[in-house]
């Protein structure tokens, strides 16, 4: 016999048709008549397989054999309300545990990607800022170690290289050529800028009586020339890749070796103080084509070790250098005339076998024992070849009535109240040789003031006494020369007619 599980139910083949039928009267029997339904079928919301008609039950069916053979079958039934139930409430756990795990992955999205964003819109805005310039925007500490937090590392060191390189082209861009800064940007030290100490060549130049000259001038005058001058100067200084360290009024302190140094900064120091004072003759011919008085400088060039570093605060900082070098470079050029280079012991030595020496002077140095050699260079020799311009030689005229003239010594930027009585005797176009009641030194300045009774408001006139006319460098009422550092244009007439009258007399 054949027979299958229908509804729950284990039942022979033969037999389904017949159940199919009894189903489709007994739903009908239950619409007419509810009572003869309960009473076959069960109370009201028992669950019917309609395919069968049966009541929807759990069967388990254990057959029982004997001697092999199944004798009979054990059939256990439960109705199948419990199962369903317990599925539909294991269902609904299932979608609200689904439903939770969703929203809860959506919560923690929403989290991380807040998270990550974050630091990117702040990364965006950071990025939007330095486009428009402002590198001083503010980026949050890096607390990650994930994609992002390398991006905002990455992107505070590029913004640090900026400010550095912003820095440099604040620092130099004004005072070092465009080479020299871009070397500067394109070298890994070149960024480095802290304090060292290096072997530099100082350079510093100076206009002789200009502070008197800018007495006699109007202010528009006065800042029109030192523009026109600076303006010129600072090209040459770029133009040999020198630093231009500060303008002090009308004052230049450059130096070569820093930032970057070279086998030939002496030489080429040299060639740019005498390109410096070739570049003054053109400037001077135009200040006669404007009326203005002409300018003369002194140079002074000396190479030592100093500290170059960024000097300052972080409001206002420059790069510079410190030492005593720079001291004497300026006590060096103290000692100049009106178109004069001086170099010192160390400049020369380094250039010996290129500088051409006009002449030598012995000077002492305060603090120093030992007198110090200063060579006044005239041109130069090798790849830098250049000179100064050359001037004719100049002849004293003697006077056919001596000059009354009143010195004052002047130390430093002090003028002596004490003046030291003396005559012009004889006289060139930027010298005169006077005698002198009372002893000077060799190399000393002097502050003269004319006495004439032609011309009893005669402007001061600044002098430095070039040679004695004895061994020795102190002289008591004797003859010296005097090399005129600075002649206002009222003196420069005066002499010049007193030049001409002693000229007719001869």
């Amino acid at each position: 016999m054949h027979s299958r599980l229908f509804g729950g139910k284990v039942i022979d083949e033969g037999v389904t048709e017949p159940l199919r039928s009894l189903c489709r009267l007994l739903t009908f029997t239950k619409a007419s008549d509810s009572r003869l339904w309960h009473r076959l079928c069960g109370p009201e919301g028992t669950d019917f397989n309609y395919d069968t008609g049966l009541p929807q039950f759990v069967q388990i069916n254990a057959p029982i054999a004997l001697n092999g053979q199944v004798v009979a079958v054990l059939m256990l039934n439960k109705t199948a309300d419990f199962v369903a139930k317990a599925v539909r409430i294991k269902t609904l756990k299932l979608i609200g545990m689904t439903c939770g795990i969703i929203v809860i992955g959506l919560a923690l999205f929403g989290y991380a990607s807040a998270h990550m964003l974050r630091p990117l819109k702040n990364l965006t805005t950071a990025a939007g800022e330095v486009a428009q310039g402002n590198l001083d925007v503010a980026l949050p500490p890096v607390r990650r170690r994930d994609e992002v937090g390398r991006l905002t590392t990455t992107f505070s060191t590029m913004l640090d290289g900026l400010r550095q390189r912003d820095f440099i082209r604040d620092a130099f861009g004004r005072y070092l050529s465009k080479e020299i800064v871009e070397e500067l940007l394109g070298s890994p030290d070149g960024l480095k800028l802290g304090g060292e100490m290096r072997e530099i060549t100082i350079l510093v130049s100076d206009l002789r009586g200009f502070t008197s000259m800018a007495s006699h001038l109007s202010p528009h005058d006065v800042i029109d020339i030192l523009n026109r001058y600076l303006g010129r100067m600072v090209d040459i200084l770029m133009a040999y890749r020198g630093t231009v360290d500060e303008f002090q009024g009308d004052g230049i302190l450059a130096f070569f070796g820093a930032p970057i140094a070279a086998d030939d900064d002496q030489e080429r120091a040299v060639a740019c103080a005498i390109e410096m004072q070739t570049a003054l003759v053109e400037i001077n011919a135009e200040q006669r084509r404007r009326g203005l008085p002409e300018l003369r400088m002194g140079i002074g060039i000396n190479t030592g070790e100093v500290i170059v570093g960024n000097i300052g605060s972080e409001k206002r900082s420059k790069y510079g250098a410190v030492g005593s070098t720079i001291n004497e470079a300026y006590r060096i050029e103290s000692y100049t005339i009106g178109g004069q280079i001086l170099l010192s012991p160390t400049v020369y030595a380094g250039i010996r076998g290129l500088a051409q020496i006009r002449s030598t002077q012995d000077v002492q140095f305060k603090g120093l024992q030992e007198p110090v050699t200063l060579y006044d260079v005239v041109g130069l020799q090798g790849k830098y070849a250049c000179a100064l311009p050359q001037q004719e030689p100049e002849h004293l005229i003697t006077l056919a009535s001596p000059l009354a003239v009143a010195c004052y010594p002047v130390d430093g930027k002090t003028v002596s109240e004490q003046a030291v009585a003396g005559t012009i005797t004889r006289l060139a176009e930027s010298s005169a040789e006077v005698s002198l009641e009372n002893e000077v030194t060799l190399y000393s300045n002097m502050r003269l003031q004319l006495e004439s009774p032609d011309e009893p408001a005669l402007s001061e006139v600044y002098a430095k006494v070039v040679a004695l006319n004895q061994e020795g460098e102190v002289t008591a009422g004797a003859d010296v020369c005097l090399g005129f550092t600075f002649l206002p244009e009222d003196v420069k007439a005066f002499l010049q007619r007193q030049r001409a009258n002693a000229h007719q007399l001869t």
